[in-house]
């Protein structure tokens, strides 16, 4: 092919996912309802791309659950990728809203949720340049046409936000719900995105 091809696909629905609240290091299996969606997209990328060269994963265990659903449809293997992590979301791990807007520093988390520091954690930014040296680290090997990546919200919000040339944005401005499916074609002198937040779980 004449561009290559990075197939985004958010985990499962997690247990935290369900409790509405923050999901960084914490290490939540997938749901019932999340192993399902992560079958049904692994079918779906089976049918719509018909070649993937390999995987690549958070090694949290809600990623790497649903990268062993397209592992086993695709019969491609699986590399752990500590780059592709969720961020460190410090002493605000496993809060719900509700606890979190009486934390200082709420109002400046919700005008500006992508440069926020996370008290003893890190902030959205460490993620971006960890995305950043995975994708140079991709385009450096030239031994891949097409992979599918299964990483966390923040992380592929930057893959997509550098795809469109609006890294430095302070939020997304898109959904990236479980198991939805974006899809990035590279060329040699621009990307795009062919595919936004695709959900396959809610149709197929």
């Amino acid at each position: 092919m004449d561009f290559k091809r990075i197939i985004l696909l958010r985990h499962g629905e997690s247990r935290d996912n369900i409790k509405k609240v923050l999901s960084g290091r914490s290490d939540p299996d997938l749901t019932p309802a999340g192993n399902k969606q992560a079958k049904k997209a692994s079918r779906f990328i089976k049918k719509r791309f018909a070649t993937v060269d390999i995987i690549f994963t958070s090694p949290l265990k809600r990623a790497y659950s649903t990268a062993q659903s397209v592992s086993k449809q695709l019969k491609v293997p699986i590399q752990e990728e500590e780059l592709l992590i969720e961020t460190n979301f410090g002493s605000w791990e496993r809060s719900g809203k509700n606890e979190l807007s009486k934390k200082p520093g709420w109002d400046t988390y919700t005008k500006d949720p992508f440069h926020f520091n996370f008290p003893g954690g890190e902030s959205p930014q460490d993620v971006k340049k960890r995305v950043l040296a995975f994708k140079e680290k991709l385009s450096r090997d030239n031994g891949w046409n097409s992979v599918v990546i299964v990483s966390h919200y923040t992380p592929i919000a930057f893959f997509i936000l550098s795809a469109i040339g609006d890294g430095d944005a302070g939020r997304a401005g898109f959904k990236i719900d479980n198991a939805g499916l974006s899809v990035i074609e590279m060329a040699r002198d621009y990307e795009y995105i062919r595919m936004l937040n695709f959900v396959p779980w809610e149709r197929y």
